[in-house]
């Protein structure tokens, strides 16, 4: 019986103590399904049984102590001590914790528990990847090669000493092994226990030889033999670039490729600064594409970039044209496109003629002086798309310093002669080709009277500061204004694209006429009784006009003007007495008193209504004009005003000086006769 219990125990006491185990460990199973398994570490880092945010700040820490905690190095018995953060130590904390929560378990239920039990007992180590800039520490290692070793190799070039180009030959040297260096310090970085590093040293062998550098002298020579000369159009340039500022550029670089090599460069710094004194010359805005006028059709000039000075560009060009020619383009940098574009203009489509109209006049008269002054200034005007333009903003007053010279025009209804009259000959002309170009007309006027030069109802005046002409460019393409003259006629022109707009004139009858009236002018030299006509006058109309305008897709538009032009009136000059309700007497003839005694043109001259006014006397020789008026002022027949004085002046007789006879006196002449040869 006690056999028998004693084995129930001992039976009962084996089971407790294996299955104790596996109750425990799926108990931490279940509670530890989201943290590390015990007894992991990443790096020496002790990260088992912590949750995965636990880790991941618990690896940053450390990486953060990597960084900051300073490594002895040793180069040639002179210590030196690195900052691993400077050499951008970096450690893959992401990747360790990844690897780390997977730890332990690999496997079923059975394997889990067999690491469980031997994590008691034997620790997972994870490495943590570590990575270092390798040109950072080249840097500092070259600082160090330096301080502590003084010796680097010298791989030789040129050199410019007193103005002449010689050699620098190469020179052997010591230095830091580099790959094996960097492999010790890159270890030596990833733990936090650091004891010193020395750093092997290798000698340097210089790649490149004497006969590498002979060659490079003699080339180096024949591109500092001059001057340079750099030139360009656009914008023109010509700059040279002196000897002495060659030879304080020139510069050789070895460079390492299968075989060393020596290259010969000018320094863009030097260079530039040389440069800087062109600097306004060479840098040029960028310039908009223009519409030009030639021949009487537009061509495109064409838009430019910006120009810049670009100091590696010019080295680059020097470097080539030295060898050679040692003259060439100078190179500039392109900058920002000009906001009007070759493009641009291009898409405005062809601009070709879309109107032309001509008027004439006589030939002499100075207002073609002031007609072909204006068609000059508008020659070649660009309205750009949208754009209003006025005729008197782009020529502004006509003045006598613009050459412009007086002329007839109308003035408050008045022809009168002003400095740049007569242009409205051109206006007109200028609102036809607006007119049959099919553009929107913005403002004109047309004369207060009608003259048979211009079509009538369909032409414009223009005065300074009023009227104007203006018009606006209602399409999507620039207009270019072509004028030309003869000595009698105007043409202006219109090149454009208008979008196939065409445009007709259609003018009505003239209806609502009106006679001239009589329009008196004073004029005190207009002898009273008489008239001269300055104008006959003629009558007035009114006139519609109607512009027929057939768009591309077939609408017709019309748009009207109606003008009415007033009656010239019938201008005639009378003495201003004889002016209807001017009042007041008008002049007299003054009668002649030529002849008469003082009391005789006394009488006369009452009876008409004028006073005498004493003139003085006058001597005379006939003594039947004793007494008797020799002039008068005013004279016979001249206008004066009633009652006013008439002066006259009498003859005095003065009888001839009595003369005595001079003494005879007798000459005797003897006659001798011809010799007659006998």
């Amino acid at each position: 019986m006690n056999r028998h219990l004693n084995l129930a125990v001992s039976g009962a006491i084996i089971a407790v103590v294996l299955v104790l185990p596996l109750l425990l460990f799926a108990v931490a199973r279940a509670l530890g399904s989201d943290e590390i398994a015990p007894n992991v570490n990443v790096a020496g880092v002790q990260v088992g049984g912590m949750s995965e945010p636990d880790a991941l700040a618990t690896l940053q820490a450390h990486e953060q102590a990597l960084q900051e905690t300073p490594a002895p190095v040793i180069v040639k018995g002179r210590e030196f001590s690195l900052i691993p953060v400077l050499i951008e130590l970096d450690v893959d904390e992401q990747a360790a914790l990844a690897t780390a929560m997977t730890a332990r378990r690999d496997g079923g239920f059975l394997d889990q528990f067999a690491e469980w039990i031997r994590s008691f007992r034997t620790p997972v180590s994870i490495p943590m990847p570590a990575a270092i800039d390798d040109a950072s520490l080249d840097a500092i290692l070259s600082q160090w090669e330096t301080a502590a070793i003084g010796l680097p190799a010298e791989e030789g070039g040129i050199a410019v000493v007193d103005g002449e180009v010689v050699a620098a030959y190469p020179r052997e040297g010591e230095g830091i092994d580099r790959p094996a260096s960097t492999a010790l310090i890159t270890e030596q970085v990833q733990t936090l226990e650091r004891p010193p590093v020395t750093l092997p040293t290798v000698e340097l062998i210089p790649q490149v030889t004497n006969a590498d550098v002979d060659l490079a002298v003699a080339q180096a020579q024949i591109l500092v033999d001059g001057p340079v000369l750099l030139t360009a159009d656009d914008p023109e340039l010509e700059i040279t670039i002196p000897t002495s500022v060659l030879l304080e550029a020139i510069q050789s670089t070895v460079v390492m490729q299968s075989t060393a090599t020596i290259e010969l460069a000018f320094d863009e710094d030097v260079l530039g600064d040389f440069l800087e004194q062109y600097r306004s010359d060479i840098e040029r805005g960028a310039v908009d594409a223009e519409f030009v006028l030639s021949g009487g059709t537009v061509v495109i000039e064409p838009s430019k970039p910006e120009t810049l000075l670009d100091p590696g560009l010019v080295a680059t060009t020097v470097r080539s044209v030295a060898a050679g020619p040692d003259r060439g383009p100078f190179p500039f940098r392109f900058g920002g496109e000009a906001a009007f574009t070759t493009e641009d203009a291009r898409a405005m489509g062809p601009i070709v003629q879309e109107s032309t109209f001509t008027t004439e006049h006589p030939a002499g008269q100075p207002r073609v002086t002031n007609i072909h002054l204006m068609a000059d200034a508008v020659d070649g005007a660009v309205i750009w798309p949208g754009e209003t333009f006025s005729l008197n903003e782009h020529v502004g007053q006509r003045t006598t310093e613009k050459g412009y010279v007086p002329a007839p025009m109308i003035l408050r209804g008045e022809l009168v002669d002003d400095v740049g009259g007569g242009v409205s000959q051109f206006a007109t002309t200028f609102y036809n080709a607006v007119f049959f170009g099919c553009y929107e007309d913005v403002e004109h006027t047309p004369h207060s009277y009608y003259f048979s030069r211009y079509p009538e109802g369909r032409e414009a005046t223009i005065s300074w500061t009023v009227p104007d002409l203006k018009f606006r460019n209602d399409t999507d393409a620039v207009v270019v204004v072509d004028t030309s003259y003869t000595s009698s006629s105007i043409t202006v022109s219109f090149l454009g694209n208008n979008g196939g707009r065409e445009c007709e004139a259609q003018k009505s009858d003239r209806f609502s006429p009106t006679e001239p009236e009589e329009q008196y002018v004073g004029d005190s030299a207009v002898d009273p009784g008489s008239e001269i006509i300055d104008q006959n006058g003629w009558g007035g109309f009114s006139v519609t006009i109607t512009r027929i305008m057939t768009m591309p897709d077939g609408e017709v538009l019309e748009q009207e003007w109606t003008h009415r032009y007033q009656a010239a009136p019938r201008i005639i000059r009378l003495h201003p007495c004889e002016i209807p309700g001017a009042g007041g007497e008008c002049p007299l003839p003054v009668p002649s008193v030529l002849g008469q005694t003082w009391d005789g043109a006394l009488a006369t001259l009452a009876d008409i209504g004028f006073t005498i006014a004493d003139g003085g006397t006058v001597e005379v020789t006939d003594e039947s004009q004793d007494g008797l008026v020799q002039s008068q002022t005013p004279g016979p027949g001249t206008f004066h005003t009633p009652g006013a004085a008439v002066s006259v002046v009498v003859g005095v007789y003065v009888p001839p000086p009595t003369t005595t006879a001079p003494p005879t006196t007798t000459t005797t002449t003897t006659t001798v006769p011809p010799d007659d040869g006998g």
